[in-house]
């Protein structure tokens, strides 16, 4: 399902970039999980990139595609599990679900 008018169309790649988005913001301004500092402001500034990324289908699939590599390769480069290591697993498949999310077909008219 899109969200559309005559001019604006929002897909669900888009609707899943700007949740991720206001949600790593959340998780990065409010500290839940009592992260290092260094890996907080990632978390606030890859929020802030989410929402304003979500605007277009294809800056909304690259954030995704920046989510996938650049949050898997920093797991999987971790010694030791972490809190970090788990989120940054958590938003690579996150990454990975916008990468492959299908937009919605156009409802008949």
């Amino acid at each position: 399902m899109a969200l559309s008018t005559a001019q604006f169309e929002f897909t669900r790649p888009q609707a899943l970039t700007l949740t991720a988005g206001v949600l790593q913001l959340a998780f990065g301004w409010l500290d839940l999980f009592a992260l290092n500092p260094n890996y907080r402001v990632v978390q606030l500034g890859v929020g802030v990139m989410g929402i304003v990324m979500a605007w277009r289908l294809d800056t909304a699939r690259m954030y995704g595609l920046v989510l996938l590599l650049g949050f898997g390769i920093l797991a999987f480069s971790l010694e030791n599990i972490t809190t970090e290591g788990f989120l940054g697993v958590r938003t690579a498949l996150v990454g990975l679900v916008i990468t492959l999310a299908r937009p919605a077909k156009r409802a008949p008219g």
